[in-house]
């Protein structure tokens, strides 16, 4: 098939005597290039200025803790190319130390800061019998009962760790929630 031949086939030929305008599909942009960076940009710090997490409402839970220990998590050198170039997971040097404990559920329930609504944005309550990995920032001196098994109260702390590199509450393990002693009895 000849160079023209081919032509024709894939773009119909006007008829002597049609006159007619080509159809133009060429897309212009009207903004101006320095318009758009500026968007961009602004985009961009404010994004990063105020991250947000999508929150969780808390739990208060009343727990029987079975074990209680000492627990230090420290910062890696791991890096995230998540978003593109490796950037640091953590802050270099940052730890986080305090007690670890596993317990076993009796009762929880969520509670919500007036300001968050009441939307539970895809948490579980945690339900009766279950057993958790609990972590508190307080030394065990503080936290572990002298006996155990014992009954304390717990409220969850929230956690956000959508920026990188993460501060100390990101050292913590998804698994493992953040909580705050309420009250501590012995289990009976």
């Amino acid at each position: 098939m000849s160079p023209r031949a081919r032509e024709e086939s894939v773009r119909p030929r006007l008829q002597s005597g049609d006159c007619m305008r080509p159809l133009n599909f060429t897309v212009r942009f009207h903004m101006k290039r320095s318009a758009i960076v500026v968007a961009i940009l602004s985009i961009s710090l404010v994004n990063s200025a105020q991250a947000k997490c999508i929150h969780h409402p808390e739990m208060r839970a009343s727990v029987t803790i079975q074990g209680c220990v000492a627990a230090t998590f420290g910062a890696t050198n791991a890096k995230s190319a998540l978003f593109g170039d490796p950037e640091p997971m953590y802050r270099s040097g940052e730890a986080l130390s305090g007690t670890l404990l596993t317990v076993s559920v009796k009762t929880a329930r969520f509670t919500w800061s007036d300001a968050m609504g009441h939307s539970v944005n895809g948490a579980h309550l945690w339900r009766k019998g279950e057993t958790h990995t609990l972590f508190v920032r307080d030394a065990p001196t503080s936290v572990c009962p002298d006996v155990l098994p014992a009954d304390v109260e717990v409220q969850t702390q929230r956690v956000c760790c959508d920026t990188i590199p993460g501060t100390w509450e990101c050292l913590l393990p998804r698994s493992i929630s953040l909580v705050n002693v309420i009250s501590l009895k012995l289990a009976k």
